[in-house]
């Protein structure tokens, strides 16, 4: 959480829908391009969880499990 906060003293915009929680596509996935889409094994950093379904994310229990696409 301290590097989404610090990220966006940068200027970094929130990659998650502020009305669920969950993480938009593509911008909010780590690994947009995984076929299958879910489950991601990362979070970008800016959305804060792994998407693991379409109406389901989780919290990362360690920050090797984020990812930044800046």
């Amino acid at each position: 959480m301290i590097t989404h906060e610090l990220l966006h003293t940068f200027g970094a915009t929130d990659k998650y829908d502020l009305s669920t929680g969950l993480p938009l596509y593509p911008e909010g996935f780590a690994e947009p391009q995984l076929i299958p889409r879910y489950p991601q094994q990362l979070a970008e950093i800016m959305a804060g969880r792994m998407p693991l379904a379409a109406t389901e994310a989780r919290l990362p229990t360690a920050l090797r499990m984020s990812a930044s696409g800046l």
